[in-house]
């Protein structure tokens, strides 16, 4: 694509919404749209300062009515053009400027050719998929060249031979890169346990609403209850599941259905980044079975029916009640603990670059491999 190309793309995802985005980029853009909007009041749209915000009419290239919107002059080179939402307005202003010679783009393709790098095309796209408040300023430090200028500095480390400064830095990369690739993949936490044990209370007392049905009846849930929440920031998946019977205090399973969800909450565990091992308090013996994997958490529901004073728990004895809410606080933080343990122990290490995709991933081991060409050299 020439220089002389004006490019237009959709800069806001397609479909409902209340604005859409539309960007054209190219040599004298300003001047391009000019030629199918009139402003409502001041002078014509390349006259106007860097940053201007312009109300007016959209006449397009037929004869209809035309439309008011809200053009961004960025510069004579870049323009935005804010349209009402939904797929209608914003695809006649792309047509009618398609007409005129304008080409069509992605807006990761319009990105590249205004001159984005490759990090903040995947950051544009990542901050779209993130549900969390630290996902999204992690990944916006990114966009902001924090990853960028570190991978810069790395290189600049090897071609000058300092080896140690940069393993400490390639180190840093990939401690942090654990948690850069679940950015825009929500921690998934499996809820485990017998059947009544309070499994369900407790999904919805850490979801703050009734999102799991709750009965007295053993075996209700029958099938894999997700729920989508954020904790400290993080977006977590809570899942609820059958629960396992002990023939001896529980009964066998009620039918075919609950034995099928029961092998969906093993099958659930396995994938778990996190399974909460939920023991009724009032059946403390079996809190005493070791649990079955390293990535569990013993919990003991039901505190107020087991007349358990808060004050007397000991501190590696995790106690709650969906009724009364203790121990629910301290729940959530030690899920969050679990599953990024890089906030408490390394601090820092989440405030600076952080590789947030497998091409990312993939660049930090060429630097590993360079790293390895110059203690070899």
């Amino acid at each position: 694509m020439g220089r002389e190309t004006v490019r237009v793309a959709l800069l806001t995802p397609p479909g409902r919404g209340a604005l859409a985005v539309v960007g054209v980029a190219g040599r004298s853009a300003d001047e391009f749209v000019a030629r199918l909007f009139t402003p409502q009041r001041g002078g014509p749209l390349g006259s106007r300062s860097d940053g201007a915000i312009c109300f007016g009419r959209w006449t397009g290239t037929d004869a209809g009515p035309g439309e008011d919107l809200v053009i961004v002059r960025h510069g004579s080179h870049r323009v935005e053009i804010h349209s009402h939402g939904g797929l209608a307005a914003c695809e006649a202003v792309m047509v009618s400027l398609e007409r005129l010679g304008a080409e069509r783009q992605a807006w990761p393709e319009w990105l590249r050719d205004g001159g984005a790098t490759e990090i903040e095309v995947e950051a544009r796209a990542a901050l779209a998929r993130a549900g969390g408040a630290k996902a999204a300023r992690i990944l916006s430090r990114q966009l902001a060249g924090g990853l960028e200028a570190e991978l810069m500095r790395v290189r600049g480390l090897l071609a000058a031979g300092h080896a140690a400064e940069a393993a400490a830095a390639i180190h840093r990369l990939t401690r942090a890169s654990r948690v850069g690739m679940r950015l825009t993949r929500p921690w998934r936490v499996v809820l485990a346990g017998s059947v009544n044990a309070g499994k369900s209370s407790l999904v919805n007392a850490l979801a703050g609403h009734s999102r799991s049905l709750v009965t007295p009846e053993a075996g209700t849930t029958r099938d894999l209850l997700e729920t989508r929440i954020v904790l400290d920031g993080w977006e977590i998946d809570i899942v609820d599941t059958a629960g396992l019977r002990d023939d001896a205090a529980d009964g066998p399973p009620g039918g075919e259905v609950e034995i099928a969800g029961i092998a969906l909450a093993i099958g659930a565990r396995e994938g778990a980044d996190l399974v909460l091992r939920v023991v009724d308090g009032r059946r403390p013996r079996e809190s005493t079975t070791a649990l079955a994997t390293t990535h569990e958490l013993l919990v003991l529901s039901k505190a107020d029916l087991a007349g358990v004073d808060i004050a007397n728990v000991p501190a590696n004895t995790l106690w709650t009640s969906a009724v009364t809410g203790m121990g629910i606080e301290l729940l959530a933080k030690r899920i969050v603990s679990w599953l990024v343990p890089e906030e408490a122990d390394d601090p820092e290490l989440l405030t600076g670059a952080v590789p947030f995709t497998e091409r990312q991933a993939g660049t930090v081991e060429a630097l590993r491999a360079a790293l390895q060409s110059l203690r070899a050299g």
